[in-house]
This record gives C-alpha cells, sequence and structure tokens, in this order.
C-alpha cells in the first residue's frame, strides 16, 4: 500500500515480489492480499503520518508567519467504489435519474507554508465539514492561525476557537450577522466587535457541544482584491499594530495552498483510485496516501533547498515538480525502507527530484477559459504513475 497502488491489483503485486528479491516470495496473489490487509488496522497509517509530522516539526527549521503555523482547512467530496458495505457506511450521492453513486466526506487542515498535512479525516456523506474541521483542532496547538473560507463562518465556531485559545482567520458571507452587513457597507477597513448573542442555529450548536455561551470578541478586516471585489475576514487577531490590515490580502490568500494540495492528491496521487471494495481498504487508502504525501513533502523540502543553491544564478527561482516527483517515488521508498544504506537510497531519490523543475513566474494569472469540449488527455497533465 505504501508503494502507491494505481495499476492493475495483479500486476503490482506482481512486480511488488520481484522487488522485494526475496526468493521464497515468487509472487502474490490478489487473494492472499485481500486476505492479509483485513488484518491491518488504517490506524497504523494514521500513527505513521503523526510520527514523522512530530519528527518533522521538531528536527527541522520550518516556516512561520509572526511565530504561527499557517494551517488551511477545508474539505471535499470523494468517489468511492461500490459496493453494499462501502454505501451502508459512508452513504451515496443520487443524481435527477436516481444514479447512487457511493461518496465520502474528507476533510484536511494542511500547512500553507511547509506544504504538509497536519491531520486529515474521512467520513460519511453527509458529514457536516464542520464536524470534521472540529477533529482537526484536537491536532492544533495555541500557536497554529487557522485559515477558513467562508463555509466556516458560523459564529458558534468562532466561539469554540476562542474557547480553545485557537486563533483563526474566516471569510465572512454577506448575509452573516447584522454587525457583518453593516461593517461590508461601511468605509471602515477594520473594527472590533463584540458577540454578546448567538442566533437559534449557533445556539443550538453550542448546546450540543455542552458549552456555556459567554460575550466574546473578534475583529472585522476589509480585504479589496485585484478585481475590485470586497471581502471581510472575521479574526481573533485583535492587535492591529502587531496584524496590521495591509497583512490579510497575503494571508487570506495563502489559503489557496490547501486547494492546489486537493488538487495534487486528486490528479498526482490519485487517492479516488481505491483498491477494494470494503470500507477498510477505503480507509487503509486513503490515510497511506496521506502518509505517502507527506513523505514526499519531506524530501521534496530537503530537494529543494539544494535546486535553490544550484540555480541561484538563473533568471528565474525553481521549484521541484510535484507530479514527477511523486512518479520517481514509486518503487523507490519501498527500496529506502529495506535498504541497510539509507541515506544513499534518499539522496540518489532526492537527485531525480531535481530533474525537471519547475520556473516559478511571480505575477502571473490567466483568465478561466471554458471549452465547449473537454479532452479526455492533456499532454502537459500526464501523470507520473
Amino acid at each position: 500500500m505504501l508503494n502507491c497502488i494505481k495499476k492493475s491489483l495483479q500486476k503490482e503485486l506482481t512486480e511488488f515480489s520481484y522487488l522485494l528479491k526475496d526468493e521464497r516470495v515468487k509472487n502474490i496473489t490478489n487473494s492472499a492480499f485481500c486476505q492479509s490487509r483485513m488484518k491491518l488496522s488504517h490506524n497504523a497509517f494514521i500513527e505513521l503520518n503523526d510520527g514523522i509530522i512530530g519528527e518533522f516539526y521538531t528536527d527541522n527549521v520550518f516556516n512561520l508567519w509572526k511565530g504561527f503555523r499557517l494551517l488551511a482547512v477545508d474539505g471535499s467530496r470523494l468517489q468511492l467504489p461500490s459496493s453494499l458495505e462501502i454505501i451502508e457506511n459512508f452513504g451515496f450521492a443520487k443524481n435527477n435519474h436516481l444514479t447512487i453513486t457511493p461518496m465520502a466526506q474528507a476533510s484536511s487542515c494542511f500547512d500553507v507554508l511547509n506544504n504538509m498535512i497536519i491531520n486529515s479525516e474521512i467520513d460519511r456523506y453527509e458529514t457536516s465539514e464542520y464536524k470534521l474541521a472540529l477533529k482537526h483542532l484536537e491536532k492544533c496547538n495555541m500557536k497554529d492561525l487557522l485559515i477558513y473560507d467562508r463555509g466556516y463562518s458560523g459564529i458558534w465556531f468562532m466561539f469554540y476557537h476562542v474557547l480553545k485559545k485557537k486563533d483563526f482567520v474566516i471569510r465572512m458571507q454577506r448575509n452573516s450577522i447584522i454587525e457583518v452587513q453593516n461593517f461590508f457597507n461601511s468605509d471602515k477597513d477594520s473594527e472590533i466587535i463584540e458577540i454578546t448573542e448567538l442566533h437559534s442555529k449557533s445556539e443550538e450548536q453550542i448546546c450540543n457541544l455542552n458549552l456555556e455561551f459567554k460575550p466574546f470578541t473578534i475583529r472585522l478586516v476589509k480585504v479589496i482584491l485585484d478585481n475590485g471585489e470586497v471581502e471581510v475576514l472575521a479574526t481573533s487577531l485583535l492587535d492591529e499594530e502587531k496584524y496590521p490590515n495591509k497583512e490579510f490580502k497575503w494571508l487570506y490568500g495563502k489559503r489557496w495552498g490547501i486547494e492546489t494540495n486537493y488538487d495534487h492528491l486528486k490528479n498526482h496521487l490519485m487517492i479516488e483510485d481505491f483498491t477494494g471494495l470494503s470500507s477498510l481498504s477505503v480507509m487503509q487508502d486513503f490515510f497511506a496516501n496521506m502518509f505517502m504525501a507527506n513523505m514526499q513533502q519531506i524530501f521534496i523540502s530537503e530537494a529543494q533547498e539544494e535546486l535553490k543553491e544550484q540555480k541561484k544564478d538563473t533568471k528565474y527561482e525553481y521549484k521541484i515538480n510535484r507530479n514527477l516527483s511523486f512518479g520517481f517515488m514509486k518503487d523507490r521508498f519501498v527500496k529506502i525502507l529495506f535498504d541497510k544504506n539509507i541515506d544513499r537510497s534518499i539522496r540518489n531519490l532526492k537527485e531525480l527530484f531535481k530533474i525537471n523543475p519547475t520556473p516559478i513566474r511571480e505575477g502571473r494569472s490567466f483568465p478561466r477559459v471554458y471549452h465547449k469540449t473537454r479532452k479526455k488527455f492533456y499532454m502537459k497533465k500526464k501523470r507520473a504513475v
């Protein structure tokens, strides 16, 4: 599973048995693999991921903003294989033709400055993104700044963060509470407001969490986008001198990192390409992919520093190609686990990572183009595995 199963399962198993170079292992059948995997808890991959996350933030120099890790939280729907067990455990979506598609709700807490997945959750299709976001908070600390889009703008949600001493930046909806509506229509760039009461839906959420509401204070900040659109952000960062208004446009813009990470997970790692028809196999594949995405980023971080030194005299700064580097990890990561000379293997892998880097051209933007027809394959979007 850590070898990134993306092809025919039997072909992957046959190649894997050859990769082991163990004469006692001639071949592994589909049946043997499927029976064996049922003995393995998906929590093994969660614990592996927690382990490397702990080491990364202990043994490395990592990027911060004013002492904060910047963590973006967002959800995404995943299409699952079709089986009765999966439908019973994860639920389904139904279209106008009453066609049933097994689906799950996933959520991720992503460090946008270091490209590390702090925590991931997968649950039933109808599960609220709020519920999964609360689980992410259990993996956060007091020096994390959480960034959310307007799908997380519930006032009760902000109160929960304040209560748990977790700082946040949340994009607000125009039809939010009256104080936010008035701020949208005002000439103010920043305003500190006190929330003294909750609407009925927020009160219900607080009751469900067995919490007692107390008045709390937030700050509203107005941001003007390049196209002239006005956004209002709510934040727990009340100090206007330490956190000036001009910082928030850049700050909220960093949230886009979690969107590009979902693109990487879905189109490069192909996390929806599951390898079994059981709920356990779905959980195993999902969390194994999260672990491998973080392992890839750890190798990228080290190779990026070397690439930066090699390209210091070029016109553009260059970055490691994430799609290509994931393809290079195929088969090699397992070899690293078994190799007695692990430093040499990692060094060779990082050399491969530096092949065909991508130039970073700042300030480029492109209008959205709507095609009348959609190609099935794109020359510039070929997968690496």
